[in-house]
């Protein structure tokens, strides 16, 4: 994509993941230009980015509070010490 032909409201693809989405804010980074998308959050090289007609569909992103995040840490941390203190994957070896 013609660099030029990027602007905030944008709708843009980027082609090696599929990620689509309105373009945030353009920003130069480094000497190249790089784009912000609503979907992900995340920079693509406008370089790299395909024009599009429209979204698919509404993407959301959940915010997490880091309680949140440290209590799901904290039960899968829980979970792997039973795992480990069972000492099996309850699998079934046939050795030999």
């Amino acid at each position: 994509m013609i660099t030029d032909d990027v602007a905030v409201g944008a709708v843009v693809r980027y082609p090696r993941t599929g990620t689509t989405g309105k373009v945030l804010r353009v920003e130069e980074i480094d000497g190249r230009q790089y784009a912000e998308l609503d979907s992900t959050g995340l920079y693509y090289r406008v370089d790299e980015l395909v024009s599009v007609d429209r979204v698919a569909g509404k993407v959301e992103r959940e915010e997490h509070s880091l309680e949140d995040y440290l209590e799901e840490r904290k039960q899968l941390q829980q979970q792997l010490k039973e795992v480990w203190e069972k000492g099996t994957d309850q699998s079934c070896e046939g050795g030999g």
